[in-house]
């Protein structure tokens, strides 16, 4: 008879999780993330090759980590600004996520363009061509100017670098949409 295996990889990847939300990605190696789980590494190569493997399916369970925390502030008829204020909020509240996410090799690196043609910023750009009533090219160039804008305090509040209350937060993001119109 097989023996039934303790750790899924759903076990996995939830300690994962755990593990950056405590730690940060930068600490996340087999032994360390083994002893965190209250297992061998053996688990672990089991059910992946190598550690990069396990970090990409730990990625997409960061991902909707991240996009269940959003869509709690998401707003259509203010959708740059909820969705812009959700991302630093992110930052603020989940920072060694956030870091993994968004500022470390695990986010990848893509050119601008490639973020405005994601496929899940589109949606933020048509709604903002809609709202504000300018077109498809403006609010690209809104959303754009608006995201790395945000992006720059997201980083610096995942660092504890700045400290700013959730209404400073709003503020400063709905101030800069209303300077770039």
């Amino acid at each position: 008879m097989a023996r039934k295996e303790k750790f899924s990889k759903q076990d996995l990847i939830d300690g994962g999780v755990e593990f950056i939300r405590l730690n940060g990605i930068e600490k996340l190696n087999v032994r360390d993330l083994a002893k965190f789980i209250g297992c061998s590494t053996q688990p672990i190569f089991r059910n992946y090759t190598n550690i990069e493997e396990y970090k990409k399916d730990l990625k997409v369970s960061l991902h909707k980590d991240y996009e269940k925390f959003i869509d709690k502030y998401i707003k259509k008829d203010k959708y740059l600004l909820t969705i812009s204020y959700a991302y630093a909020l992110y930052a603020k509240k989940e920072s060694n996520i956030f870091r993994a996410l968004f500022v470390t090799s695990l986010a990848g690196t893509r050119t601008v363009k490639e973020v405005i043609n994601s496929p899940w910023n589109r949606e933020t750009i048509e709604y903002t061509s809609k709202v504000f009533n300018i077109s498809i090219e403006e609010a690209e160039t809104l959303y754009r100017d608006v995201r790395f804008y945000t992006h720059g305090i997201a980083t610096q509040l995942s660092c504890n670098s700045i400290k700013l209350s959730d209404k400073e937060l709003y503020s400063l993001i709905e101030n800069m949409i209303n300077t770039l119109l």
